[in-house]
């Protein structure tokens, strides 16, 4: 269980009755945001907030810092990384919300599949906000907007069907393999906190700490570093989930 020093027993209690542990929880949500998302379930319960409402924002929050980083300015990786957190965290307080007020519903598992869906649109900021910084690409941020907005309908266009088709014929649900990979080792679970958006979101904040103190730009070169090495974390997801269908 993920705690504070300072939790009293009874939010401890809760944290046992909201927090059950789910081997899909990586590194940043089990031992970073879920040690705070207790607190904010707490305030929006007081609040009338319902999981529902939660999820909304955790998805806007999540879309949200796309928008930011397309902006490739230092300021804007900032607020990237504070909305992005913010949404993760929004999508850990939804769940814990839920539980807590007994108020799950099929809505509720739609709205999840549409945060998940959200994070697509964040991946494409990538290659757009390399390209504004090497000056390949012109956007202010009127344009970017737009663009933005549009590759998200574009991409909510397909997936929002999916994600109500999902909702309303589940099936049993079916072991992921690289998220059994994942979990055999602590190893693992870094590489994939640190091949995943928390983890890019993190090292993108370490990487302006340590331009802020020094000559180095070295933004640029990461970005395109972690899209290599997407494109080939795909392919061998692709070769590993495939392989399971000839057992």
């Amino acid at each position: 269980m993920s705690t504070f020093f300072f939790d009293s027993k009874r939010i401890i209690e809760l944290r046992r009755e909201v927090q059950p542990y789910s081997p899909k929880e990586d590194l940043w949500s089990w031992y970073v945001l879920r040690r705070l998302s207790i607190y904010v379930t707490l305030l929006f319960q007081k609040m009338r907030f319902t999981p529902n409402a939660v999820s909304w924002l955790s998805v806007l929050f999540v879309l949200l810092s796309g928008l930011c980083m397309i902006m490739a300015t230092p300021f804007g990786f900032v607020l990237a990384f504070i909305s992005y957190n913010l949404g993760y965290l929004f999508d850990c307080v939804d769940g814990e919300l839920a539980r807590m007020t007994k108020r799950t519903s099929k809505l509720g598992y739609f709205i999840d599949m549409l945060i998940r869906a959200a994070t697509l649109p964040v991946f494409l900021s990538f290659p757009l906000a390399y390209l504004v910084m090497i000056e390949a690409l012109e956007l202010t941020f009127l344009t970017g907007s737009i663009l933005y907005i549009v590759i998200t309908c574009i991409i909510m266009s397909l997936l929002v069907p999916l994600a109500y088709d999902l909702t309303h014929n589940a099936v049993a649900e079916q072991k992921d393999p690289v998220q059994q990979i994942r979990n055999k080792s602590i190893i693992f679970e870094f590489a994939g906190f640190i091949l995943g958006l928390p983890g890019f979101f993190f090292t993108i904040l370490l990487i302006l700490l340590l331009e802020l103190f020094t000559e180095l730009y070295l933004i640029p070169m990461y970005i395109m570093l972690f899209l290599l090495v997407l494109i080939i974390k795909v392919i061998l997801r692709l070769v590993v989930t495939v392989k399971t269908f000839y057992k």
